[in-house]
């Protein structure tokens, strides 16, 4: 009896290991993102940058240049890493907002049996996974943008609003708040949001961005919202169990495999003493 458990736990380790062997050469990006699927995007992007050219240009940020440069050339970069798609409209499996299996099984089983909404249409916590995906809102964005800052030891926040996420780098009157996902630079620290919002909706329409869009956005600025030190903090929980899940799915059948071939090894060779 023992011995087909463990040749079964066996397989099982095989077939998960060949899954995420197999993930290796699949593409995490939608095919023809932002290319093809222009009506699916809320805002439509000049060029999709792909994932190395993305990393390429977050390696080439220079932190030796003067403050607002560098922050304008970090923003920059990350507004053009993401294209932002109609989250809650676009197709879950073609915009691989649900984990395929072959990515992540652990991922992927959450978001297609649990039920629980942020499975089943994921934020990444891994601003390098959000990047290879391609695709985010306005929380991808800002999480993205406190990494890559976190990175270049940056002092940064992230700021929550009712509707709206932003970044501010620096703190109280040298603060500047950063707008990733519309690539906006808003030049005024949080303490000033609220006394400076004909300023910032004249950054918003210099960017081309329409006038509808902009109204969305000032009321919001109005709101309250919650601080949040780095992306660990913005997503603590998710941002444990992504980490872990990602080393999990080759420990498992890696584990499997070998604790059912040691027992099958231990069975058989008790089998050949008998004999």
């Amino acid at each position: 009896m023992w011995w087909g458990v463990a040749l079964i736990a066996w397989v099982l380790g095989a077939v998960l290991l060949a899954i995420n062997l197999y993930g290796l050469a699949q593409p995490l990006r939608k095919p023809g993102l932002g290319q093809t699927d222009q009506a699916s995007l809320r805002f439509v992007p000049d060029q999709v940058w792909s994932y190395e050219k993305s990393l390429k240009e977050i390696n080439a940020l220079d932190p030796s240049l003067p403050e607002d440069q560098f922050l304008r050339d970090a923003n920059r970069v990350v507004n053009r890493s993401l294209v932002h798609v109609d989250w809650n409209r676009v197709d879950p499996e073609a915009y691989r907002q649900r984990v395929p299996v072959w990515e992540n099984y652990f991922l992927y089983l959450l978001g297609k049996f649990s039920g629980l909404p942020q499975f089943e249409r994921y934020h990444y916590a891994d601003y390098r996974r959000n990047i290879r995906r391609g695709i985010g809102i306005c929380g991808d964005a800002a999480t993205v943008l406190s990494s890559v800052l976190d990175r270049y030891q940056v002092d940064n926040r992230i700021v929550s609003f009712e509707g709206h996420v932003l970044v501010e780098a620096g703190t109280g009157s040298n603060g500047v708040l950063l707008d990733p996902d519309f690539g906006v630079v808003l030049d005024v620290p949080l303490d000033a949001l609220a006394t400076r919002l004909p300023d910032i909706r004249q950054r918003y329409l210099d960017a081309g961005y329409s006038v509808r869009e902009i109204d969305y956005l000032m009321p919001i600025y109005l709101g309250q919202y919650r601080l949040f030190d780095d992306t660990y903090h913005f997503m603590s929980k998710r941002y444990l169990f992504e980490n872990a899940s990602y080393i999990l799915k080759w420990l498992l059948p890696l584990g499997l495999m070998m604790a059912s071939s040691a027992w099958l090894w231990v069975v058989w060779s008790r089998a050949g003493s008998i004999r």
